[in-house]
This record gives structure tokens, C-alpha cells and sequence, in this order.
């Protein structure tokens, strides 16, 4: 009895829990429901708030891109009427460039045209034969037992010349002449000027006057004067500054010593060389110490590029072979004090100049007390207008060097 009893119970206890769970088992769904909803409510707010986020993010890079398109148009039309004037600058400079052209050109001419008549009608230059014997043929004649082998060694080491540290063959080695102004005023075609270094010391242990007026020596200096005089307006024609300095009459003076001489005759020469490479002269043709006959290469109505104007190359070679002119003068002295200049004073130069510094120039008190005692020997007008000039020179310098000291303080 007892065990049906807690069954009935039991029983009752479960039918009441059903009855419960069934009758609260639709809320539960409602409720879920509206807990869905909100969930779908607030994902469709944010979900709105990203879209129009992105939209005015859309709308922000939309505009950008209108105004960069709007820049790029403007570049780009910046860019055609660049180019377009870039273009017309290219025409304008190519005109220019075909009129400077024509300028140079024109310009040439006229500088060939001077040349030829002032080498025609002022300053002819030609070549002049020589009577020479080739010293191998007399001493084949003098010597009938010399070889052959030795006649023809003579007649190679005649034609050698030291150049650019090595011995070349030279083919116009004392065969020839070259003549400016007249045949009667020539230059020995080797360079060798030894003829006027003879004479002087000729003239310095004989005394008197010189009767022979076709000396060597006056054809030479003459020769070699005028050939200054037409490097020089050369110079002027071509517009090409010389290297050295050399004045006209460099060689009109008597008893110049051997060390003034050659370093005039290596002037000369290098002002000759300069011109050359300014008129793109063939290398092949040039020698140093040819000096009329480089001069007559240089002056060729064939020299093609004779007028010309604009930069050129300097040959390294020929301008060391200037030092082979005559290398035992160079360690003699020269006794006037006239020919204490150094090419340093003389020169032009090619490059920028070098200045001393005004804090160190000393004030020139002995160059102003020799000029006045060499001006007491004259008569009193020149004398005091040369004290007059030195005094001025004297002071100029002492106020620019106080000038330059206190400068420098």
C-alpha cells in the first residue's frame, strides 16, 4: 500500500511539471524572438553606419580623383606648351647655331683672305734651294777607301734631329732655305743659328766697324725679326693670344748674347707652334725648330683650316722639344742687366693669373733711387719729369701697400 501511494504521488508530481513546462514554453519562444530582433536591429544599425561611413569615405575619394584628374589635365597642358616652346627654342638655337656658323665661316674667309695678301704682298714666304753639298759625297770624293756602308751612315746622321728625347729623321735638314720678304733673307731651314753667335763674338774681340752688310748675322736677325712682325699681327688677325710675349723689335738690337738670343729664337718659336695649333695645322708637318718653315705651313693658301676660330688641342711633344734649341746656353748668364727677365715677366700665359699678395710686395726704394741717379745723367726737362714720374710711382706703391697691411690687419 505504501508503495502505491508514493507512485500515485509521484505521478501527480510529474503531470503537474508537464502542465508547467507546457505552459511556459511559448514565452520562452517569444522571448527569444524579440532578443533576436533586437540583435537584428542593432547589426542593421551599425551595418547602416559602416555604409555610410564608406559612402562619404566613396564620396571624400571620388572628389580627390576629380581633382587630381583636374591637376593632371592642367599638367598636362603645362607639359604641351613646355614642349611646344622647348621646340621653338630648339629651332631659335638651331638658326642661331646654322648663323653663327655661317658667321665663323664668313669670318674665316675674310681672316684667309688678309693672311694670303699680307703673305703675298708684305711678308712672302718661300722656300729657297741651296747649293750644299751632302758632306758624304765630299768625303767620298776626298776618301776614294770609304765604304759605302759609311757614306750612307753619314748622309742619315746628317739628316737626324734630337726630338722629343729621341733622334727622327728630318728630310729638310740644311738642304733648303726659307726666305721672308726677299730671297736675299733667308733662315737656315735646321734651326741652326749659330752663324749669329759667331758674329757676336766676332764683333766683341775685333773692333771697329763692320764693313760686310750680307753677313749671316744681319740676314738672320732681319729674317727672324720679321718673322716676329708677322706672328705678332698674325696673332691680331687670328684672334689668338700668344703664349709669349715678344716685341718687334726683339731682334733688331745688336750683340745680343747667346742666352737672350735662344730664349727670344724659343719664343718665337712657340708663339709659331701656338698658331699652328690654333689653325689645326697637320702635326706631322711641324717641327720645333723649324721656324720660318712652320711658319710657311701655318700661312699655306692649302692649310684648310686657316681662319678658323674655337678651341684646339696643344701637342705636348712639340712644346718639350722646345727645350732642345740650343741647351748649352741655357746655363750661361747674361751680362747686361737688361736680359735679367724672366719668361715669367714676359709671358702671357694661357691660364688664370697668379698675383702675389700686396702684404708681402716690398716698396720699391732701390729701383727709385737707381732711376734717379740714371736720370741726372740726361738733360733737366727729362730729369724732372722722370723724378716727377718716379716720385708718383713711389708713392702709389707705398699707399697701396698700407693699403694691403691694414687690409690684412
Amino acid at each position: 500500500m505504501h508503495l502505491k501511494t508514493k507512485q500515485r504521488e509521484f505521478q501527480k508530481q510529474t503531470l503537474r511539471k508537464k502542465k508547467t513546462t507546457s505552459l511556459s514554453n511559448p514565452l520562452w519562444k517569444i522571448m527569444s524572438c524579440k532578443m533576436r530582433i533586437e540583435q537584428l536591429k542593432q547589426t542593421i544599425c551599425k551595418e547602416n553606419d559602416e555604409m555610410t561611413r564608406h559612402t562619404e569615405g566613396l564620396l571624400r575619394i571620388k572628389e580627390e580623383n576629380q581633382k587630381h584628374y583636374r591637376r593632371a589635365q592642367r599638367h598636362q597642358e603645362k607639359k604641351e606648351k613646355i614642349q611646344r616652346h622647348n621646340r621653338k627654342l630648339g629651332d631659335l638655337v638651331e638658326k642661331k647655331t646654322y648663323d653663327l656658323k655661317t658667321q665663323y665661316e664668313h669670318l674665316a674667309n675674310l681672316r684667309r683672305t688678309h693672311i694670303l695678301e699680307l703673305t703675298s704682298v708684305i711678308f712672302p714666304i718661300e722656300e729657297v734651294k741651296t747649293s750644299m753639298r751632302d758632306p758624304a759625297d765630299v768625303s767620298s770624293e776626298s776618301d776614294n777607301a770609304m765604304t759605302s756602308s759609311t757614306v750612307s751612315k753619314l748622309a742619315e746622321a746628317r739628316r737626324t734631329t734630337y726630338l722629343s728625347g729621341r733622334w727622327v729623321c728630318d728630310d729638310h735638314n740644311g738642304d733648303t732655305s726659307i726666305s721672308i720678304t726677299g730671297p736675299w733673307i733667308t733662315l737656315p731651314n735646321n734651326g741652326d743659328y749659330s752663324a749669329y753667335y759667331n758674329w757676336v763674338e766676332e764683333k766683341k774681340t775685333t773692333q771697329g766697324p763692320d764693313m760686310e752688310h750680307n753677313n749671316p748675322a744681319y740676314t738672320i736677325s732681319a729674317a727672324l725679326c720679321y718673322a716676329t712682325q708677322l706672328v705678332n699681327t698674325l696673332s691680331l688677325i687670328l684672334d689668338v693670344n700668344l703664349p709669349k710675349k715678344l716685341c718687334n723689335s726683339e731682334f733688331c738690337g745688336e750683340n745680343l748674347s747667346r742666352h737672350r738670343f735662344t730664349r727670344a729664337v724659343k719664343k718665337l718659336n712657340a708663339n709659331i707652334l701656338h698658331l699652328c695649333f690654333s689653325q689645326h695645322v697637320n702635326l706631322d708637318l711641324l717641327h720645333p725648330l723649324h721656324t720660318l718653315r712652320n711658319l710657311m705651313y701655318l700661312v699655306s693658301p692649302d692649310t684648310e683650316n686657316l681662319g678658323r676660330s674655337g678651341p684646339f688641342e696643344i701637342s705636348a711633344d712639340l712644346e718639350d722639344s722646345m727645350e732642345f734649341v740650343d741647351p748649352s746656353a741655357t746655363g750661361e748668364t747674361d751680362e747686361s742687366g737688361d736680359e735679367h727677365v724672366s719668361d715669367e715677366e714676359t709671358d702671357l700665359g694661357t691660364d688664370w693669373e697668379n698675383l702675389p699678395s700686396p702684404r708681402f710686395c716690398d716698396i720699391p726704394s732701390q729701383q727709385v733711387e737707381m732711376l734717379q741717379s740714371q736720370s741726372t745723367q740726361v738733360s733737366q726737362p727729362i730729369a724732372s719729369s722722370s723724378a716727377g714720374g718716379m716720385i708718383s710711382s713711389a708713392a702709389a706703391s707705398v699707399t697701396s701697400w698700407l693699403k694691403a697691411y691694414t687690409g690684412h690687419r
